[in-house]
């Protein structure tokens, strides 16, 4: 499934490796897991929620083969397995009204279909409550003897490196903190990292206190602006600006990071010295009694490897993903230009590792030069959010200048009654990939994602009279008369005033307004959930409509009504939408 010289790190699959042998065995293994999970999914769809049910003994995991002992699917059938077949494999009110794993609670009230009314491609009433083929609690008194086939043992770290007695390492955690009661949490915190030499981090382990809320955990270097710790942690939306770059990183499933031989991450005197770990809590019961003090073990070594590493980003920003699809797909391209532009030399990938939530089906990155593709980076197939892939080369892949990276994510919406979007909760999706490449000096940046067709490497250069920095900047002298103007004679809940809709096309006149770049930034001024942005871009589109009709009037005075409705209607229908969707955000 994968190239000759790639190889998985140690974990599901054990390892590949350049040997042909072990490697064809290691292939063999995959294909004959990758049937039988296609084996198990087809069954999905045939029961509510059925790839979507909690898996009993690990918080923020799915249990995706149902009907099976092994929780991946395939093998011996757990008695909810037992009673689905002799059911006909299909989903009967007497199959939903028995209470196949002995717990007290019938299959349908565990599956989400309590009133058992449910049919196949329907939506269901409730998201699946437990696992119907396991009792539970499984460690209670009652649960307990039924349940001695379950396996809740956790995968151990494994990294050969760590052993060597030069290798040193830091153990960074969170103070108790009370975790929000709110689905989405980011909170940050800074830690000062060793100074007494010159190291290099060669791997992290993750140290989770509370498995019900951790959703994943990103630890990003800091510029030198950066010259104190932390003393407790603190809301921090999606980051801090002056910690950007991402040299580690945890997400459900994983059990840690293990450098390529070859690489590690420049901490210490010559290196990071500090550094902020963010952390993602997903709180979805929004409970208030939740606490947490997680954190990372990082082990760091003076026998510094040849390369100093860091992770490129790359993926697509913008999703709209349909309810009840059973195949939605979206792509995104690092263009030839971008990688001219963030690159200064030629760059060597050793990691890669996808990452979606749960409607995540299959992903896939690919390297094309000159236009003809000549590696593929990350090929899943059968992509799980909850058992991440960390894709090992033996021998780097090489991204050159003018290299095109193209990414393609496919979704499954079936269970969904409502559109889902790009966004931070575990309810909503992402479409992203990230490669761990060296040498970092031969990096200016290491982002490069889209948003719809558009490059946000080129959407964010400054340039034709765009200068993101002034632009943000309401009291700079350039732009405090154009946000003023808007502030002052704009109403976000009230009709357009003539002074609102001459300070409005002022505003929108501005080069970072116009065209993409401005489709952006209103897009992104929904996303950013906060009072002030929603209220100022809500006036911002007050008189939308007006603007649009003054616009036609002066077209069909000027005689240019050619294919009125072609090219007039879409857009007065996004209009609509727009100032309707401003009147209520």
């Amino acid at each position: 499934m994968f190239a000759q010289n790639d190889r998985s790190v140690p974990g599901m699959f054990g390892v590949l490796t350049g040997n042909s042998q072990r490697h064809k065995r290691a292939c063999f293994c995959f294909c004959l897991l990758f049937a039988v999970t296609l084996g198990f999914k087809s069954f999905q769809h045939k029961i509510p929620n059925g790839d979507s049910v909690p898996h009993p003994c690990k918080p923020n995991y799915l249990w995706h083969g149902v009907g099976h002992e092994n929780e991946l699917g395939g093998g011996s059938r757990n008695p909810f397995g037992r009673d689905f077949d002799a059911a006909g494999k299909t989903w009967t009110v007497e199959l939903c009204r028995k209470d196949s794993d002995g717990d007290g609670r019938t299959n349908g009230e565990e599956l989400g279909d309590p009133n058992c009314i449910w049919r196949e491609n329907a939506i269901p009433d409730k998201n699946a409550f437990s696992h119907p083929g396991v009792c539970e609690p499984y460690d209670s008194d009652l649960c307990r003897s039924k349940n001695t086939w379950v396996q809740c043992q956790k995968e151990e770290f494994k990294c050969d490196a760590i052993d060597s007695p030069d290798v040193k390492n830091v153990t960074i955690r969170y103070p108790v903190t009370s975790v929000p009661s709110q689905e989405t949490t980011y909170f940050c915190m800074t830690f000062e990292l060793p100074q007494d030499g010159d190291y290099q981090m060669i791997a992290t382990k993750p140290v989770i206190d509370n498995e019900y809320v951790m959703h994943h955990i990103l630890l990003y270097g800091c510029g030198e602006s950066v010259t104190k710790a932390d003393t407790v942690p603190s809301s921090c939306g999606m980051g801090l600006s002056d910690c950007q770059t991402v040299i580690g990183a945890w997400a459900v499933g994983a059990n840690g990071e293990c450098s390529h031989k070859d690489v590690g991450f420049r901490i210490g005197q010559n290196g990071f010295k500090y550094v902020m770990m963010q952390f993602h809590w997903n709180n979805y019961e929004r409970r208030s009694d939740y606490k947490d003090s997680s954190g990372m073990t990082l082990y760091y070594t003076p026998n510094r490897r040849p390369n100093d590493a860091g992770i490129m980003i790359i993926g697509q920003t913008f999703l709209e993903i349909p309810p009840r699809k059973e195949h939605v797909e979206t792509t995104s391209v690092c263009t030839a230009d971008d990688t001219r532009m963030i690159l200064q030399g030629p760059v060597y990938v050793t990691r890669a590792f996808n990452h979606m939530h749960y409607l995540g089906r299959e992903q896939y990155i690919d390297l094309y030069r000159n236009g003809a593709k000549i590696a593929t980076l990350t090929n899943e197939p059968d992509y799980s959010y909850d058992r991440p892939r960390f894709i090992e080369y033996a021998e780097s892949i090489q991204i050159f200048p003018g290299d095109e990276i193209r990414t393609r994510c496919v979704f499954k919406s079936t269970t969904k009654s409502v559109t889902t979007f790009q966004g931070d909760a575990t309810s909503d999706e992402m479409c992203f990939g990230f490669l761990t490449v060296h040498p970092l000096s031969n990096a200016r940046s290491l982002q490069c994602s889209s948003w719809k067709n558009a490059s946000m490497v080129s959407l964010f250069q400054s340039s034709d009279g765009c200068d993101w920095r002034v632009f943000g900047n309401a009291s700079h002298p350039d732009m405090a008369p154009l946000y003023q103007g808007v502030y002052m004679h704009c109403r976000p809940l009230g009709q357009c005033l003539e002074e609102c809709k001459e300070a409005v096309k002022l505003f929108r006149s501005h080069p970072c307004m116009t065209g993409t770049r401005g489709e952006y930034v209103m897009w992104n001024a929904g996303n950013v959930r906060t009072f002030e942005a929603l209220s100022f871009y809500s006036k911002v589109r007050s008189c939308d409509l007006e603007i649009l009709r003054e616009q036609l009037l002066t077209q069909t005075t000027n005689g240019d009504d050619t294919n009125f409705g072609a090219r007039v209607l879409p857009k007065l229908s996004a209009l609509l939408v727009a100032a309707l969707l401003a009147l209520f955000l």
